[in-house]
């Protein structure tokens, strides 16, 4: 997995997440992480409540974290997420991201999470209360 990513990377990785939560009332973190030695599933965990994710109103955040040189990744959700996607989505989504990461892809993945993140937003989330 590479342990960089460049300025328009970030810039992609930006603009997907804007459009994941456009229109909804998810949101979406995104965090690298540069520690060898962690258990992903429990940093990302903390960096959940670190940053404050966990507050979010209608507690559907999600955060993708990415850990290049422990060659290691999570994607967490809040609750009201988690009840609507099930336990199959997240298993899903985890080999698609592996995919990627297997071949050096780090943005390609951390952006394909984003936008099937998206998707979901869309299909349980909208900001329109019509909908």
């Amino acid at each position: 997995m590479a342990a960089k990513l460049t300025k328009g990377d970030r810039a992609r990785i930006a603009a997907a997440i804007a459009a994941a939560e456009h229109g909804t009332t998810g949101t979406i973190a995104v965090r690298i992480v540069n520690d060898k030695h962690l258990d992903a599933v429990e940093k990302a965990k903390s960096e959940f409540g670190h940053i404050g994710m966990h507050r979010h109103e209608a507690a559907n955040a999600a955060l993708v974290l990415v850990a290049p040189r422990a060659r290691q990744f999570a994607v967490i959700g809040d609750s009201a997420l988690h009840a609507r996607v099930g336990d199959d989505f997240w298993n899903q989504l985890t080999i698609e991201m592996r995919r990627y990461f297997a071949y050096d892809q780090m943005a390609d993945g951390i952006v394909h999470a984003v936008d099937r993140l998206g998707e979901q937003f869309r299909a349980h989330f909208s900001a329109d209360p019509r909908a």
